[in-house]
């Protein structure tokens, strides 16, 4: 029976590639054999799904056929392209084949390269992807904070090793040392072998005689940690910084992964954004558009006093240079003017608008 890597991952057939990620780190922390109450097989198991699940390809042949690498049967190889009207499941010239197209894909593309795989490990640590909420004038101008994130971090105890103290390495069995794991396909094209990493070492070829009893040998431990962020001038709603080196640690010093901070800039109603410039609206009577006037305005940097030229149009715009995002998106404040018409007049204000009419 075709196995449910959904199930499995304990995830549903519509979860995110993020969702998915999510589930397997959670499996692969708990069950993970160098821990305390680990699993090898469950282990291996989810290995096995996420690197299913995790590849778009593989992913799309899984939840078209129920199955992947040859354990699917049935169906025809309608999905297959240029092989339609071939039954793998029966055989070809006589033998039994047992295969996935993409993996023949993969294996043509080490043969024509001209090589040997490239050596990977999978005890390198992972990404974090957070969001913070800053302020506009954070936004417009950068600044400095401290945030506190919980992550994995190297074992203090065995420096990151995994060894308890006093011990030291063994030569791991499973692979006999070489990190990884040789299996022998045969399809259509012929014999093909393809290189995994090894699931109880990692792929180091290692393991340790004894574990550290403080991490369980995984040689990381999870914690919180408060950090110092720079924040650049000219941040905008939904842009990205990286922090190197503060995601996950690796197990066994398997080398950290980077921190994502996505950035969410809390709104102003009194302003707009535009690229690097800072939108104000400003409303004014007609006698301040004719005659001139100061005015006082809003900036991000606190009120401001301008002078409104006599002959202002509505519409008008006044620039106030510097007063918009620094950084590479550097712009200003722009005011622009709304000229208020009042919808009443008095009998005196009607008697000075139309001696007024007659003189411009």
């Amino acid at each position: 029976m075709a196995k449910d890597y959904y199930q499995i991952l304990g995830v549903s057939r519509n979860a995110t590639a993020e969702e998915i990620k999510k589930a397997y780190r959670a499996l692969a922390h708990k069950y993970h054999p160098d821990k305390q109450g680990g699993d090898e097989k469950k282990f291996k198991e989810i290995n096995e799904a996420y690197q299913v699940l995790s590849n778009p390809s593989k992913k799309s042949q899984f939840d078209q056929f129920g199955a992947y690498d040859g354990s699917s049967a049935s169906g025809g190889a309608g999905g297959f392209g240029g092989f339609e009207g071939f039954n793998f499941g029966q055989g070809f010239g006589g033998g039994n084949f047992n295969f996935d197209i993409n993996d023949i894909f993969d294996m043509f593309g080490g043969a024509f390269g001209g090589g040997t795989a490239e050596r990977r490990y999978a005890n390198g640590g992972e990404d974090i992807h957070a969001n913070m909420r800053i302020s506009l004038y954070t936004a417009a101008r950068g600044g400095s904070t401290d945030i506190e994130i919980r992550h994995d971090i190297a074992c203090g105890e065995c420096g990151g090793s995994g060894v308890k103290k006093g011990s030291d390495f063994v030569k791991c069995s499973e692979c006999d040392g070489k990190g990884e794991i040789r299996k022998t396909s045969r399809t259509i094209l012929g014999s093909f072998s393809r290189a995994y990493i090894c699931d109880k070492c990692q792929g180091e070829g290692k393991i340790p005689k004894e574990k550290c009893p403080s991490c369980g040998g995984s040689g990381i431990k999870n914690a919180r940690e408060k950090i110092g962020i720079d924040i650049p001038a000219g941040i905008h709603d939904g842009d990205t910084i990286v922090i190197k080196g503060k995601g996950n640690a690796g197990g066994r010093n398997g080398g950290k992964g980077d921190l994502y901070l996505r950035f969410s800039v809390e709104s102003d109603r009194r302003f707009t954004v535009k690229g690097g410039d800072i939108i104000y609206n400003l409303t004014i009577k007609v006698t301040d558009a004719l005659l001139s006037a100061p005015v006082t305005v809003p900036t991000i940097e606190g009120d401001r006093e301008i002078q409104i030229p006599a002959g202002t149009h509505d519409g008008d715009e006044i620039r106030l240079k510097g007063y918009g995002f620094h950084g590479a998106r550097k712009g200003d404040e722009v005011v622009k003017i709304k000229i208020q018409i009042p919808k009443k007049l008095s009998s005196k204000a009607k008697k000075l608008a139309e001696e007024l009419s007659y003189e411009i």
